[in-house]
């Protein structure tokens, strides 16, 4: 097979050889399903997204005073994306591995470079940002409104993954988990301070997949779990407004005009809806009903104008971009790989499913956007970043399989035979040969039959064909001569016989006790002159002695019997 595929190769160039060029090999299923079903998604909940961004703001667009134009907010979501989408491709190009080898500074990756600058952005707003919404999480830099803790999740998925990847790998662990304490606690504490719960919520729902997709032991996860119980415990109890949400999510109807109000609402959206929506673009609660319908609260209208297909759709495709990313994740070439596109898709999925489960009610609410289709610049942007990441990982893990590491094995073995064959050739002074004709003038040495053991003479193949007196004759189809046949099939020669002739037994004479010829016989004895002593027999074989063989016994007269 490899010689028939050999000799159909094009032809070989002396100076360089095409055979010897490597050939990118296709990418396999498992890699580039994954890809194409998160490219796909991705780009359905994009336009997605705008569609309905568009169709939630132009009624609050239009009836505010500084606005007044109908497709503002929308233009400002398309400019987003656009921003985002170079975002998504800066992500794409940098080999996401950078993030962990290089080094700029002693034992110091670069992945610690954006994690420092969002610390010292969140630091920044903690103490001087613009206070909107009852919190202090944006800071203007550059005239763009930005809003650190999205970016935190980020930088903060970079340097956990990277830490991970040393823990395990690291003899003493004791500086690395001062580091990770380190790495996780402060980004964490100022979003507390602003306060955001609920971006810290999703920040550290990231660190518990780094450490799922990092195998980590289960007693780590359950302490880290149990870390992340206590802190949002704490945060709730230490501030008033948040316990009054809880107290709307266990009873909204009596908060209807208070803390209940956005919940109401949107129960009143979705129950208007019904199966298939009231239609894009006619819904009544984005009317100065539902505040801010374009950003936190947007799901709501998507239940109200498409129903529960709509909603259903919505929820089908965020299944699908978690599922597809978590199997790219499981294909990732390296330890860090997996980790950071599995955490980037759970930091966006969790994202996504809280906001969806806050708004029928089944979790307080906690005022975070819809991934995709919430208008925001920040969050857009961080959202494409992170898949982004997903695409990295997918289009770095090229890991070839056994069969191709086995093909490209023996086309290897295959153009070295050629560029010997051909090295020969021309040494000897002559035209350089085909790949097809050198390879089957000397086909390489890891494909060529062993030597076989040269032809017996004829008169050992005489020998070997006529077999002994005892043995039944062999077919004639047997006694052809062996240089007759085909070289590909041909057995090798049984190893020759002994030049001596083989023994043969004398033949026994046989008494005759008829009386007339025993007359004859004693007569002719009796004027025979006297016969001397009988030779001795042949001596007889061990073997032959052994296997019962008969002694040659010497008749008696008939006249000595009587």
């Amino acid at each position: 097979m490899a010689t028939a595929r050999a000799a159909s190769a094009p032809p070989l160039s002396a100076k360089a050889p095409a055979a010897s060029r490597r050939t990118k090999a296709p990418t396999p299923v498992r890699i580039l399903a994954p890809r194409l079903v998160f490219i796909a998604s991705t780009v359905a909940l994009v336009v997605f997204g705008l569609v309905m961004v568009y169709s939630a703001s132009f009624v609050e667009a239009f009836t505010n005073p500084d606005i007044q134009d109908s497709s503002y907010i929308f233009r400002r979501q398309l400019m987003l994306v656009g921003a985002g989408l170079v975002a998504l491709l800066a992500t794409v190009v940098i080999d996401y591995r950078v993030w962990n080898d290089i080094r700029i500074a002693h034992r110091l990756p670069l992945s610690w470079l954006p994690w420092a600058a969002v610390l010292v952005l969140l630091v920044l707003t903690w103490s001087m940002g613009n206070e909107e919404l009852g919190g202090r999480r944006w800071f203007d830099l550059f005239g763009i409104n930005l809003q650190p803790s999205e970016f935190a999740k980020v930088a903060m998925l970079l340097v956990v993954g990277m830490l991970l990847v040393r823990l395990r790998e690291a003899q003493n662990v004791n500086p690395v988990l001062l580091m990770l304490a380190a790495a996780i606690g402060l980004p964490t504490l100022f979003i507390l301070l602003q306060p955001d719960l609920g971006t810290a919520l999703i920040a550290l729902a990231g660190i518990v997949a780094v450490a799922w997709f990092g195998e980590l032991s289960m007693k780590p996860l359950v302490v880290l779990g149990l870390l992340v119980a206590v802190v949002v415990a704490a945060a709730v109890l230490l501030a008033g407004f948040r316990m009054s949400r809880i107290d709307a999510w266990l009873d909204p109807w009596a908060y209807a005009s208070d803390a209940g109000y956005q919940i109401v609402n949107s129960f009143y959206a979705l129950a208007d809806g019904g199966v298939t929506g009231v239609g894009l673009g006619l819904s009544h609660q984005k009317y100065l009903y539902l505040p801010q319908p374009h950003n936190d609260l947007i799901f709501p209208i998507i239940g109200e104008e498409l129903g529960l297909v709509g909603a259903v759709v919505v929820v089908v495709l965020f299944l699908a971009f978690l599922l597809s990313a978590f199997l790219v994740a499981r294909n990732a070439p390296d330890l860090y790989g997996r980790v950071v596109a599995g955490s980037a898709a759970t930091m966006i999925g969790f994202q996504a499913f809280l906001n969806m489960l806050c708004m029928v009610n089944l979790l307080p609410m906690t005022g975070k956007p819809l991934p995709f289709f919430s208008a925001g610049g920040s969050s857009i942007i961080v959202t494409l970043m992170l898949a982004g990441l997903v695409v990295n990982v997918s289009l770095r893990s090229m890991v070839p399989d056994a069969a191709a590491a086995r093909r490209d094995e023996l086309l290897i073995l295959e153009s070295s035979g050629a560029r010997k064959t051909q090295r020969a050739s021309s040494g000897n002074g002559t035209a350089a040969l085909r790949p097809s004709t050198a390879r089957k003038a000397a086909p390489p040495a890891s494909l060529r039959r062993p030597p076989r053991p040269a032809p017996a003479s004829a008169s050992a193949r005489k020998a070997a064909a006529s077999p002994p007196a005892r043995r039944a004759p062999a077919p004639a189809a047997s006694s052809a001569p062996v240089a007759s046949r085909t070289s590909a099939f041909r057995r090798p020669p049984a190893p020759a016989p002994s030049r001596a002739a083989p023994y043969r037994r004398p033949p026994v004479p046989v008494p005759n006790l008829s009386p007339a010829r025993s007359l004859k016989a004693k007569g002719a004895r009796a004027g025979a002159p006297k016969a001397g002593p009988p030779k001795a027999a042949p001596p007889v074989s061990v073997g032959t002695a052994r296997a019962g063989a008969p002694k040659a016994v010497r008749p008696k007269a008939q006249g000595a019997r009587r």
